[in-house]
This record gives structure tokens, C-alpha cells and sequence, in this order.
């Protein structure tokens, strides 16, 4: 693994840990373990609409912390 990509497995590590609660656990069986939506819904006890926004929710979230521009929008989830 290079430099730039060992940095940027780094940057992805931290914008998942930064996530909240949720939307992490949801991107992570889905994103990282492979798990369907349904999957993830059973896993979690929610419904298929709650694993559809709060993964949209992540990635919007994952996109901001690791944009550029988003360097100055602070913690994830703050709605900044």
C-alpha cells in the first residue's frame, strides 16, 4: 500500500468512526459486510426505509468529512 492510500484508508476509517451511531452501523453491514437492505433492516430491528435514509444520511455525511470543502464543517452530524 502507498502513502496516499494508506492516508486515505486512514480518512476513511475516521469519517466512518465520526459517523453517528446509527448511520454507522447501518454503513457498515451494508457498505463493509456486504449485508442486503433487508438484512440490515432484520439485523437492526428497523424497517427497509429507515436502512435507505440512514445510509443516504452516511454517505451525504461520509462525503462531507472527506471533501475538501468539508474540512471546516466540523463533527459529522452537526447538521453544519
Amino acid at each position: 500500500m502507498t502513502e496516499v492510500d494508506a492516508r486515505l484508508v486512514a480518512r476513511m476509517a475516521a469519517a466512518v468512526a465520526a459517523l453517528p451511531e446509527a448511520e454507522q452501523q447501518v454503513f457498515v453491514l451494508h457498505a463493509i459486510d456486504g449485508q442486503d437492505y433487508a438484512a440490515v433492516a432484520v439485523r437492526l430491528g428497523i424497517d427497509l426505509n429507515e436502512v435507505e435514509r440512514l445510509l443516504a444520511s452516511a454517505l451525504v455525511l461520509l462525503a462531507r468529512h472527506l471533501s475538501d470543502d468539508g474540512a471546516d464543517a466540523g463533527p459529522l452530524g452537526n447538521g453544519a
